[in-house]
């Protein structure tokens, strides 16, 4: 296979349910360094029949520990992000290192033809879809921040969006398998996204967290028409809605006096109250 001059940098924690088949997709590219965030499984260990590199970085919950490391690596010419939740259809590979093993080539980020499954639901009427994904990038025109969700960007308007060609020669994401699976994610996700609000006024992050459900509501009902799927678009809608539910209640619970610190009040104060009656009734029956 000719070279890909491409790099894909993996950022996983204990994901060795699906770490196999997402780099057994991603081998045809020249490197492949896998960030591991500790994991406690296998993961690493299946990491190391497919990586050129394992590199152990500290546990957080977005990628600014990971973007430290990539910003002092050297690559190739092309940096490509994948999840543990993505799989490539190999034509569509092929497909690729035509284009960056290409010197005549004049863009710095390819659009990749994307198919995104939540639930096990694939459509353009799911909450959760695109049709590209930018996550190929020239490394001369790679952007890192550690702003949330911003980490990994690019610096440059020469966008190629690929064609798309065959059915089902996508880049592949897969998300969200069940609904436990769902929940766990959710609340791991909007815990550590509501702690990043921090940095604005409390008001500010309740107002803008308050805005996102409603927003999300638009999303699910004018944009993507979810109710064409039935009850498939009504589980999905919900879900999606969920996820902005439960960030305005994290945003909401953070410096404010919970039940952390309401209850263990209470309870002293009934414990001391129960200690002054019990003293009384024992000294009333001497």
């Amino acid at each position: 296979m000719s070279k890909s001059n491409v790099t894909v940098f993996l950022e996983v924690f204990n994901e060795e349910e699906r770490i196999e088949s997402c780099l057994r997709s991603f081998s045809w590219a020249d490197e492949i360094v896998v960030f591991d965030k500790h994991s406690t499984d296998r993961t690493r260990e299946i990491a190391e029949k497919y990586a050129m590199e394992i590199v152990l970085v500290p546990f957080s919950q977005a990628s600014e520990n990971v973007v430290k490391n990539i910003s002092s690596r050297k690559s190739c010419d092309w940096v490509l992000f994948p999840t543990a939740s993505s799989l490539i259809h190999p034509n569509l590979a092929d497909e690729i290192i035509k284009l960056t093993s290409d010197n005549s080539f004049n863009y710095d980020v390819i659009g990749l033809p994307y198919g995104m499954y939540s639930f096990g639901i694939n459509s353009k009427y799911s909450p959760w879809t695109a049709v590209r994904k930018n996550i190929l990038i020239r490394r001369s025109s790679l952007q890192l921040s550690s702003k949330l969700h911003n980490e990994i960007s690019f610096n440059s308007n020469r966008i190629f969006d690929m064609p798309f060609m065959a059915e089902g020669e996508l880049l592949y994401h897969c998300t969200h398998k069940n609904a436990d699976d769902f929940f766990d994610r959710v609340i791991r996700y909007t815990r550590y996204e509501a702690q990043y609000e921090k940095s604005v006024s409390r008001s500010q992050a309740l107002k803008k967290a308050f805005f996102e459900i409603f927003k999300s509501m638009v999303t699910v009902i004018f944009r993507r028409r979810a109710f064409v799927l039935g009850w498939d678009g009504v589980a999905l809608s919900l879900a999606y809605i969920c996820y902005f539910i439960m960030k305005f209640i994290y945003v909401w619970d953070i410096g404010r006096e919970n039940g952390n610190v309401v209850y263990p009040a209470l309870r002293h104060k009934i414990d001391e109250l129960w200690r002054i009656k019990d003293h009384s009734d024992f000294s009333s029956k001497k």
